[in-house]
């Protein structure tokens, strides 16, 4: 990774800039899956037993979208980041579904796939930086 390259989170929050000016009806959730737990290595398995006990899956994507009758699952990473294979697993269950996920590292991507799944957007020609 470039030293200049944005972090995950900041590639997520672009993407929550992005949606909330092309996609004000759909409503997009973060699910958190542990990666900010504090403590020692003793604390943090403590904190995602509950977690996993309170339904966490692990590998779910980051994103749910969700608009009128519509669903769109988004794995978000930074530029040049790869899935996991618990990741990789769960996007193989969820493509199964009928949910497959996108992988972007990027609002262009996040934007062009919410395009592409049909969600509702306001904006029809938008670049990331304008």
């Amino acid at each position: 990774m470039k030293p200049d390259a944005p972090t995950e989170r900041a590639v997520q929050r672009a993407i929550l800039r992005m949606a909330g000016e092309c996609y004000p009806s759909v409503l997009i959730v973060h699910v958190p899956n542990g990666s900010h737990l504090a403590g020692n290595a003793r604390a943090r398995g403590m904190q995602m037993g509950a977690l996993k006990g309170d339904g966490l899956k692990v590998g779910f994507p980051d994103l749910l979208c969700l608009w009128n009758r519509g669903v769109a699952l988004i794995e978000v990473k930074r530029p040049g980041g790869k899935a996991s294979d618990a990741q990789e697993a769960m996007h193989h269950l969820l493509a199964e579904m009928g949910h497959a996920p996108a992988i972007v590292t990027s609002a262009t991507e996040a934007y062009v796939f919410l395009l592409e799944r049909g969600a509702p957007c306001r904006v029809k020609d938008w670049k990331e930086g304008s």
